[in-house]
């Protein structure tokens, strides 16, 4: 992971866990928060100091455990994130997003060549495989301890994490007690949406801020499906309880109408240039067009707040 996506320590916020309830299989506003900045975490892989001094001694878990695995070759490249967190009564498994200066990452995106056995985009299985013993570590830690598991991951992070909860449930026969996914891609196929739904559907919950064209792609037209169950907001508003769907919804697509409307109301209401955002590139932030800018954690993080 490289500062493109990573956070100075005081920039996270020391609270985020203080109205999480593991014991909740529905979605609250609390629990997507305190996840999304444990999503945010993931990317700090790189900065072990960063993980002790948020999660450890801010946050209080008991123990976090950073992973992180890489494969060059052909036909696969990827470089795949995240952490396992424990608390006194709770399990994390979370995965970190693309880092946009890490060309693995983006071999493993454009992979979009659906797989024949499994269902799903190519380059996304593959990067979730690569660390299946991490994903196992982190289900035989919350059987062990008798905690609620929960699996989350922002961007790229929020395939894995999908990806991650259908393994658990398939080959472990463990169900997570919630997946919560920010900003993510379409996943598989029609044969993928149908069993996930099934299994999984209920308790996963997919947030998609403002524009962001990362959870328009890749499109429905192209034979991918989304899952879970939807929560949109506006660009620059806060996420609403009242307005999650229930699952089923294959929302939302990319369309250029959409974005063409999103611009007019952005330059009616003077907002030229989008928010700056954290870290030492944060002043770059603002020249994004705005389908990118609302794709970035500290607009999720945001509109949680």
């Amino acid at each position: 992971m490289s500062t493109l996506v990573e956070l100075p320590p005081e920039k996270y916020d020391l609270n985020a866990f203080d109205n999480f309830k593991p014991n909740l299989t529905n979605f609250t506003i609390e629990n997507a928060q305190a996840l999304m900045w444990f999503s945010q975490l993931a990317y700090e892989t790189g900065r072990p100091e960063t993980i002790r001094s948020v999660a450890n001694v801010n946050w209080g878990f008991e123990s976090v455990s950073p992973f992180a695995r890489r494969q060059v070759g052909i036909p696969t490249n990827f470089e795949t994130c995240g952490i396992i967190g424990e608390r006194r009564n709770a399990v994390i498994l979370a995965f970190a997003g693309t880092d946009p200066a890490v060309w693995e990452n983006l071999a493993t995106d454009f992979d979009i060549e659906v797989d024949e056995k499994s269902n799903t985009h190519r380059g996304f299985q593959a990067a979730l495989e690569g660390v299946l013993p991490e994903v196992d570590q982190a289900i035989l830690t919350s059987q062990k301890a008798a905690k609620p598991l929960f699996v989350t991951g922002h961007s790229l992070g929020a395939a894995l994490a999908a990806l991650a909860a259908r393994h658990a449930v398939d080959v472990r026969g463990i169900v997570p007690a919630a997946i919560y996914v920010f900003g993510m891609p379409r996943v598989g196929g029609e044969q993928f949406r149908a069993a996930y739904q099934t299994k999984l559907g209920s308790i996963t919950y997919r947030l998609v801020h403002g524009l962001d064209i990362v959870a328009r792609i890749p499109r429905s037209g192209s034979n991918y499906r989304h899952v879970g169950c939807l929560l949109q907001c506006v660009s620059g508003k806060k996420f609403n309880l009242t307005q999650l769907s229930n699952t089923g919804l294959d929302e939302p697509d990319l369309g250029l109408a959409q974005s063409i409307v999103g611009g007019i109301n952005d330059l009616l209401s003077g907002n030229v240039l989008a928010p700056p955002g954290p870290g030492p590139f944060g002043p770059l932030f603002r020249v994004l067009p705005p389908p990118i800018r609302d794709h970035l954690q500290d607009r999720y993080l945001t509109a949680l707040s």
